[in-house]
């Protein structure tokens, strides 16, 4: 079974993250085929981890320093030590499998080569607010290759100023954008309201998560040669 890293700062937050399990290949499978994803907002590792140790190969995509070299917070729910994602790679020997990448995922090229891309809840950020939602989301798609997933958690809208600024939209707003020719939507889920209290928002709040699913379909085969 697949789950989030909870020894992760991010790690006890809500996640969908494990209904992944029905999807991509894990055990040995993985471990032989080292399938290839692409965790956008990778930070200290909270999904990273997990899928190095299933045997997959991962480039992570982070430019927070705290995150990834490590250091102190003192918040209102206690005083926090993080181990940095370099450091938490290396302590488990997965230099060789993860490459993380310090800049921001739209100046990447989407080539399609990944066998998942994911992100949760980067796009509502508002350092990603350059950028409409339908490209934001149409981006991470295509750096996905045929027969893979992209696994998108997002946040949906409570109150209005969240539903004027456009980066939290119900699932039938994410549904018409993940909509696409040669793409087929596993799952588009409501997975309702939570409080919570974190870095970068410490007083006490709620938010609607939700995930999409979605399977980019292979190319056609090859005619057999007569």
């Amino acid at each position: 079974m697949l789950d989030v890293d909870h020894k992760s700062y991010w790690g006890n937050y809500y996640s969908y993250f494990p209904a992944l399990s029905r999807y991509i290949p894990l055990g040995e499978y993985a471990r032989r085929v080292r399938p290839r994803a692409c965790v956008l907002g990778i930070s200290d590792g909270k999904f990273a981890l997990p899928l190095l140790r299933a045997g997959w190969e991962v480039v992570g995509v982070e430019t927070d320093q705290l995150f990834l070299n490590g250091g102190e917070l003192d918040l209102v729910d206690g005083h926090h030590d993080i181990v940095g994602l370099y450091d938490r790679i290396a302590a488990e020997g997965f230099e060789d499998r993860c490459k993380v990448v310090e800049q921001d995922y739209m100046t990447l090229p989407a080539e399609a080569d990944f066998q998942l891309v994911m992100g949760s809840g980067l796009w509502s950020m508002p350092p990603n607010r350059q950028h409409t939602l339908r490209e934001l989301v149409h981006h991470a798609m295509n750096m996905v290759a045929p027969g893979g997933i992209f696994f998108g958690e997002y946040l949906i809208a409570l109150n209005d100023d969240e539903r004027q600024c456009g980066y939290y939209p119900d699932t039938a707003g994410m549904q018409e954008i993940v909509t696409r020719p040669g793409w087929e939507l596993f799952e588009n889920a409501d997975l309702g309201i939570r409080g919570e209290s974190h870095l970068g928002y410490e007083q006490w709040h709620y938010h609607r998560y939700a995930a999409a699913i979605v399977h980019r379909m292979p190319l056609p085969s090859a005619p057999t040669p007569k």
